[in-house]
């Protein structure tokens, strides 16, 4: 199954939902960050989350997810756009050796969502986090920090194969809308987050089907309005133009000792890995060059 990203409402309900399979998105930037399976495992969740949040956004609007945690892992950041596209980067990627939940996550950390508009900051706000996993964290953020009461799923199931890792990346969201009755908004969570649920999603599986599944047997339900989003995608616009603008951070004294080096300055980028390396003239240029 191609990567998809749809968007809609259960009929009746008052409940909007969107889900994403991001299998061909994750397992790229998985190989691009050369992770283990326990850091591949949290990246492809947390990229299946913020896809779906990004999916229920206006045209033309990003949200930048960060989370921070105090344990083996230290931070994971999903930059996803209501377009599909979708770049990231967890660190450390080689989180393998971390003995249980704990030890992995450390004590509570928090997650802080940034949502822009053109480039522009539109609205943000920080959490804390203490459920031990990604996606359950993020759901946390949007009840507590966007008071809209919020369920999200996503799994991640891996092949033998260190070429093409990922097997299926897959994730639900659904969120109450106004007039929503809680208590039906709660068993449909409680459904979403069962067994049955997690092991048909685990599969290729239609997401009609997997829609009605989820609502199967609730009072009230009339159909459901499920519309396809733009296809997930890694994107990356990092370049070497942007990266003068990192170099043009840079105090004097580090610049003086760059010229001293007489040795090309070399830039990673952390979302794609991408090295660009920039000689004593390319940072001279960038120095001189008038902020806009």
């Amino acid at each position: 199954m191609s990567d998809q990203l749809f968007k809609g409402h259960f009929k009746g309900l008052d409940i909007a939902f969107s889900c994403a399979v991001t299998t061909q998105t994750v397992n790229e930037i998985v190989l691009r960050h050369d992770c283990d399976p326990a850091a591949a495992h949290i990246l492809g969740r947390a990229l299946s989350g913020a896809l779906m949040s990004a999916a229920i956004l206006p045209e033309k609007n990003r949200l930048n997810v960060c989370w921070k945690y105090k344990g083996v892992l230290r931070t994971l950041v999903v930059d996803a756009g209501q377009d599909g596209t979708v770049r990231s980067f967890i660190s450390p990627a080689q989180i393998g050796d971390a003995d249980d939940l704990t030890a992995l996550y450390g004590d509570i950390g928090d997650v802080q969502v940034v949502t822009s508009e053109n480039g522009r900051i539109a609205n943000s706000g920080t959490a804390p986090v203490s459920l031990h996993d990604v996606v359950k964290d993020l759901a946390f953020y949007h009840c507590v920090s966007d008071q809209v009461e919020t369920g999200m799923t996503a799994l991640i199931g891996f092949n033998p194969d260190p070429e093409n890792p990922v097997r299926i990346a897959q994730g639900w969201m659904i969120q109450a809308l106004p007039n929503c009755d809680l208590e039906r908004f709660e068993r449909v969570r409680a459904r979403m987050d069962g067994p049955a649920f997690r092991e048909l999603i685990a599969q290729s599986v239609d997401p009609e089907k997997a829609a009605a599944v989820l609502v199967a047997d609730e009072p009230g339900f009339d159909g459901f309005h499920m519309e396809e989003c733009n296809t997930p995608r890694f994107v990356c616009p990092c370049s070497k133009e942007k990266m003068s603008s990192v170099v043009r951070t840079l105090p004097v004294a580090e610049r003086m000792e760059i010229v001293k080096n007489k040795k090309p300055l070399s830039i990673q980028c952390q979302f794609c890995n991408e090295r660009y390396e920039l000689s004593i003239d390319d940072c001279i240029a960038a120095w001189n060059q008038k902020e806009k």
